[in-house]
């Protein structure tokens, strides 16, 4: 059955690289993204935008992050990226906005979509695995939440802002994530929390609000791991995202095919 309109989708962690034929843990992350499009193409047409939630490059390399434009493309939608830590956030300016990124700066965005707003915060720190927002960020978010306290809002980044039992991943999530949290939680506003990195399913609700990862496209990491592992046995997959008044209903969708692989209403 498709999604209820309007509807977005989240992917994340594509990790493409320069070589489109490149196999990391044997796996190929251009044909496991294809596949997944493929399924989304055929399940979830005319989405409103595509939102990717980091580790778009594997490499930081131009040709991957063309590629992937290229690739998305195909679902004729906007496309909103975020960048991970293995991500170019200069580069990504560039190739995805046309624009220089200044020294320092982050690619933050705010936009309004079928009664909702969207955030989208820069969790990217150039040279670590782990992720900081700064209090530039935190300031600019809680002005940008106070402006609108009555617009259901979902907020997006990369890193994991919560711990997922995992304790090499969770060395590597926000530094300053307290913070940050004090300012989601002071915000009845915030409906939903999406973010990427763990390469695998997260949904946990902290004060009213959900904070939902989305499985990478590429490979999957096993939950709860002290170490890092991977899981054969967990698919790549992508969010779709529903909304409906006040209310964002979203679903996983497989890349063989399987909708929903899991839901999760609002």
């Amino acid at each position: 059955m498709p999604p209820r309109k309007p509807f977005f989708i989240q992917i994340s962690d594509t990790h493409l690289f320069e070589d489109p034929a490149a196999r990391l843990w044997d796996v190929a992350p251009d044909a496991m993204l294809d596949r997944t499009l493929d399924v989304l193409l055929a399940a979830a047409a005319d989405p409103e935008f595509v939102l990717v939630t980091g580790d778009c490059s594997g490499d930081g390399s131009r040709q991957s992050y063309l590629r992937l434009r290229d690739k998305l493309n195909g679902l004729s939608a906007p496309v909103h990226y975020l960048p991970g830590n293995h991500d170019d956030p200069v580069l990504m300016a560039k190739l995805f906005a046309g624009r220089e990124l200044a020294p320092h700066a982050k690619l933050v965005q705010v936009f309004d979509t079928c009664g909702w707003r969207l955030i989208l915060l820069d969790s990217a720190v150039p040279g670590q695995d782990g992720g900081c927002i700064g209090s530039d960020q935190r300031i600019w978010l809680g002005k940008t939440l106070e402006a609108a306290p009555l617009t259901p809002t979902i907020v997006a980044m990369h890193h994991n802002p919560l711990p997922v039992g995992s304790a090499w991943l969770d060395a590597m999530t926000i530094a300053d994530a307290e913070p940050l949290l004090k300012i989601l939680d002071g915000a009845a506003q915030v409906k939903s929390v999406l973010f990427g990195h763990i390469h695998q399913q997260f949904d946990v609700r902290r004060n009213g609000t959900a904070y939902m990862s989305v499985p990478s496209t590429f490979f999957q990491f096993k939950p709860r791991s002290p170490e890092f592992a991977g899981d054969r046995g967990s698919q790549a997959a992508a969010r779709i995202v529903s909304l409906s008044g006040d209310r964002a209903d979203t679903v996983l969708v497989g890349a063989d095919g399987s909708m929903p692989l899991t839901a999760y209403r609002q």
